[in-house]
């Protein structure tokens, strides 16, 4: 992952990095309100990335700054976020939605073009991801 902020305007400080996530914290330097960001890249290993949400179930339990998380979570979080393809097992989004639900987390509403990602076939094997 590559990170960028205008220091001119927000400083940043990492203070955790691991392989499926980068932890910062971020000043606005003309209000001076602080925030986290957690950027993630989850693995597609549903084992792995079980122990990155229980991570930031632990993370985002003791945090009293306001908290963005971005990224690709690498995981559907209903069946409304893809087209085609195999349909979704209740295992796949399991610890994807406890996480949301044990933080309170939600979407925020997606903008511009939905499916923005294929597997390169067309036809029946075509899976649009959003």
């Amino acid at each position: 992952m590559v990170i960028l902020c205008d220091g001119s305007r927000v400083s940043c400080d990492v203070f955790e990095i691991d392989s499926q996530h980068i932890h910062l914290r971020g000043t606005c330097k003309v209000t001076q309100v602080s925030f986290i960001v957690t950027f993630v890249y989850p693995v597609y290993s549903i084992a792995e990335r079980k122990k990155l949400w229980d991570h930031l179930t632990l993370v985002g339990s003791s945090l009293t700054l306001p908290w963005i998380i971005d990224g690709d979570f690498n995981c559907y979080s209903s069946s409304n976020d893809k087209v085609g393809g195999a349909n979704l097992r209740p295992y796949d989004i399991k610890d994807l939605l406890d996480f949301r639900m044990a933080l309170g987390l939600e979407d925020a509403p997606s903008m511009g073009s939905f499916f923005t990602w294929t597997n390169g076939s067309y036809g029946p094997s075509w899976i649009g991801c959003s």
